[in-house]
């Protein structure tokens, strides 16, 4: 190499440098490990029917199995008298996490049985997530992000993250075994460990549940606004909704968000070109979000709640934005205002449904009937109220699928519920020992063999001696 070209190339170099040193960017670290013990790390998808807030990081809604068929029936409750306010976890071990409150988590196996409680936080929380590796992570009101297991009696981990509680924002488990929380300004990326990777400050609150497309990390904002981010680099604004959504956004493919804006409209986001588009406007009342996506070859049907002055349905909207359904599912009492006329429909409390890949649809309706509305447009609906009304809501926390047949309901009075059908049979009670029975009876001794037997007393002469 020439004097002249060898310059030449360092004078390259330095420049490069200086742009690398100069260009904005965050420090993002990989998994600590500690080299004086044996480490052991899960990476990879977390399993179970439903680690995540609406079942996965797509946020769709879409069952792995298929949902209850033929009549409904209460396999199992469970009630604890905490306070819920998000709806259980189903875990990849075949059990529900039901995450209260003031941040106890209780773990219960496919019987309703208590297989697990950590009492992890005396503050409330916010919404959790399951990882790779089966820790339940979620955010206290003290800035804390906390981690349980089943098989421990504490936490595993407790890591000060700052900030304020988001409840409308749930943890994001990540494929490489870490999860990302969010508090009201920040996302924090935590290793397996609880380690702190990297974090970022978005320009405005998230208000919807963290969703996963690609290498981006996707942020909803009070204002409709989304935000892709990569750990290590800085938010990267990729659209909006133009308003804000009801409930979270679901991902309909790999560069496409829905949800509802202005309780009537469903709206996709176009992650590339950040173009918006309405796919549905309800003439006849409401939509309530968030909508659960199925993908076909043809394209995606997106299944949300509606609501007319009278009745609320389930309806699913084709890629054109037809209604190839619609089913009643509950009643509407209508509000009647002072001068005696008909107050404005306005949307209550409600949870999103659940779809299941034949197009099945798990339901809570806002006046608080649950049910199952079937491919073919058919209803079945179990006939009591499982949970307690409020003032402010119909009492249900959220739907979780809890395997083939079965899914699961979450009542904010802290109960849980099992709904299975027709193709699974009733659980048989468990039989309870009484109390009086402190301890099992031993079994009866088997007989000793005859050359074993002791030998008769012996006996005495009842004749008088002479």
């Amino acid at each position: 190499m020439t004097r002249r070209r060898a310059v030449a190339v360092a004078a390259a170099m330095g420049a490069i440098s200086c742009g690398a040193l100069l260009a904005p960017r965050q420090e993002a670290a990989a998994q600590r490990i500690d080299p004086r013990r044996a480490n052991s790390f899960v990476v990879g998808a977390p399993g179970g029917p439903s680690p995540a807030l609406r079942v996965d990081a797509a946020r769709s809604g879409l069952t792995h199995d298929v949902l209850p068929t033929g009549a409904l029936h209460v396999g199992w409750r469970k009630t604890f008298g905490l306070a819920v306010e998000q709806p259980a976890l189903a875990g990849a071990d075949g059990t529900l996490a039901l995450v209260t409150s003031r941040g106890d988590v209780v773990f219960l196996d496919a019987d309703g049985e208590e297989v697990g409680h950590v009492t992890a936080a005396t503050t409330s929380v916010g919404p959790a997530a399951i990882t790779s590796d089966g820790t339940v992570v979620f955010v206290t009101a003290s800035g804390d992000a906390i981690g349980v297991r089943r098989q421990m009696a504490s936490r595993r981990f407790l890591t000060h993250v700052g900030g304020e509680r988001n409840q409308r924002t749930a943890p994001l488990p990540l494929d490489d075994g870490g999860v990302v929380v969010a508090t009201m300004t920040d996302l924090i990326v935590l290793d397996a460990e609880g380690n702190v990777r990297t974090r970022t400050t978005l320009p405005a609150p998230s208000a919807a549940p963290l969703v996963a497309t690609g290498d981006k990390i996707l942020a909803i904002t009070t204002t409709g606004a989304v935000y892709g981010w990569t750990p290590g680099r800085e938010p990267v604004r990729l659209g909006s909704f133009g308003a804000p959504i009801d409930g979270g956004a679901a991902l309909s493919d790999a560069n496409t968000l829905v949800a509802v804006i202005e309780t009537n409209h469903v709206v996709e986001l176009n992650l590339s070109t950040g173009a918006r588009a309405t796919r549905a406007i309800s003439s006849q009342g409401l939509y309530l979000g968030p909508p659960s996506v199925r993908r076909q070859t043809n394209g995606n049907l997106v299944t949300l709640l509606a609501m007319t002055p009278t009745r609320s349905a389930v309806v699913t909207l084709d890629p054109a934005g037809q209604e190839v359904l619609r089913a009643a599912v509950g009643s509407v009492t209508a509000t009647t205002l002072p001068d005696g006329g008909v107050a404005p429909l306005v949307a209550p409390a409600h949870v999103g449904p659940l779809v299941d890949p034949r197009g099945a649809v798990a339901f809570a309706a806002p006046d608080g009937h649950v049910g199952l509305v079937a491919a073919d447009g058919s209803s079945e609906t179990i006939g009591e109220l499982l949970c307690t009304k409020t003032s402010r809501s119909s009492g249900v926390a959220g739907l979780t699928p809890f395997g083939p047949g079965s899914f699961a309901v979450t009542c904010e009075g802290g109960a849980v519920v099992r709904i299975d059908g027709a193709d699974v049979a009733p659980r048989p009670r468990r039989a309870v020992v009484p109390a009086t029975s402190a301890r099992p009876h031993p079994p009866p001794k088997a007989p000793m063999p005859p050359d074993r037997q002791p030998l008769p007393p012996p006996q005495e002469d009842d004749e008088p001696e002479d």
